[in-house]
C-alpha cells in the first residue's frame, strides 16, 4: 500500500493534536492559524479513508482547506475514531463534539465561533453532511456534551456516502461496479462503520443516513461529485440533493456534477474549482 504523505506542522503556526473529547485518546484536532490577531471564520476540515483509515495530516485530505489560511480564515483537521475502535454513532458523535470544543474555546484559539464551515471528501464528505444536518438532534450528544449549539454556517461535501444500500446497485446501474459486492459486503467499509452487515439492518442504515436527519433549517451546501465515481456513485449525492431541496428549499443547496471525474480526483483541486469552492465559502461568512 502506498504510504500517504503527510504536511509538517512545523512548517505552521497554530496548535496541534489538541483533545477536543474524552471519549478517546484518538479524539485530536490540529489547529491552523492565519497571520493576524483574529477573531478568525474557521474551516473544518473532516479526512476520509472509508471510515476506516486515514489523518487529519494526510496531504490528499487537507491541503486544499489550508489555502484558507492565505484568506484570513483558521483552519482546523478533526481526527475522529475510525471503525475499529467505534461504530456508529460514535465517530458522528466525535464531529458534533470536535464543532462544540470549536464554539466554546473560540477565545483560547482566536476563533470566530459564529463563522464556521465544514469541508471533507468521501467518508469525510459524510460526516460534513452530518455536522450540517444533527445540531438539533440531542442522540449525538455525549453525557459530557456542553450546551453550545453546534450550528454551523455551511459546508461543503465532496463524493459523500449517503444511502449504503444503493451503493453497489447505484454502480451496477452505472457500469462502473468493478467487483460484486463490494459496499453490500459483510465486511464493507459501511458494514464496519455500522457494525453489522448493511443488507441485514435496515434500521441501522437508515439511522446512519444524512437524509433521515433533513429539517427546513441547514445551512448552506455545496455538494460536488465526479460523474464516473467507481467508489461512492454520485447518484449517493443526487438523491440526497432532491430530498434536501424539497425539505429545506433550493436555495440551500448548490450541486455540481464534475464530468470525467472518478473518487478523489485531481479535478476537484483545479485552481478553478478552488475558486468556486472558496467563493461559496466566503459567501457563508458574510
Amino acid at each position: 500500500m502506498k504510504e500517504r504523505k503527510k504536511i509538517d506542522v512545523k512548517n505552521y503556526s497554530g496548535y496541534f493534536d489538541v483533545q477536543y473529547s474524552p471519549a478517546s485518546q484518538t479524539c485530536l484536532m490540529d489547529i491552523f492559524l492565519p497571520a493576524g490577531e483574529g477573531p478568525f471564520p474557521v474551516i473544518v476540515s473532516i479526512h476520509g479513508g472509508a471510515f476506516k483509515k486515514c489523518d487529519k495530516r494526510d496531504e490528499e485530505m487537507i491541503l486544499d482547506m489550508l489555502h484558507g489560511l492565505d484568506k484570513g480564515y483558521a483552519v482546523v483537521g478533526v481526527n475522529y475514531r475510525l471503525s475499529q475502535e467505534a461504530q456508529f454513532p460514535e465517530p458522528v458523535k466525535d464531529i458534533k463534539q470536535a464543532i462544540r470544543f470549536i464554539k466554546d474555546h473560540a477565545n483560547d484559539y482566536h476563533f470566530d465561533k459564529e463563522k464556521i464551515v465544514v469541508w471533507g471528501g468521501s467518508a469525510g464528505g459524510y460526516f460534513t453532511l452530518m455536522s450540517g444536518l444533527i445540531d438539533c438532534f440531542d442522540q449525538f450528544d455525549d453525557e459530557y456534551s456542553s450546551k453550545t449549539n453546534t450550528k454551523i454556517q455551511g459546508l461543503v461535501a465532496w463524493f459523500p456516502p449517503v444511502n449504503f444500500k444503493n451503493m453497489d446497485h447505484q454502480l451496477k446501474e452505472s457500469g462502473l461496479l468493478k467487483h460484486y459486492p463490494d459496499h453490500d459486503a459483510d465486511d464493507s467499509p459501511e458494514s464496519s462503520f455500522i457494525g453489522v452487515p448493511i443488507v441485514r439492518s435496515d434500521d441501522l442504515v437508515q439511522k446512519a443516513n444524512p437524509e433521515t436527519y433533513l429539517h427546513a433549517d441547514v445551512c448552506p451546501m455545496l455538494i460536488q461529485h465526479g460523474r464516473v465515481d467507481e467508489v461512492v456513485p454520485y447518484q449517493q449525492s443526487l438523491e440526497f440533493v432532491k430530498k434536501a431541496k424539497e425539505i429545506c428549499g433550493e436555495e440551500k443547496i448548490i450541486y455540481e456534477i464534475i464530468e470525467g471525474a472518478n473518487h478523489g480526483d485531481p479535478l476537484f483541486s483545479t485552481p478553478e474549482n478552488l475558486q468556486k469552492v472558496y467563493a461559496f465559502i466566503e459567501k457563508c461568512f458574510e
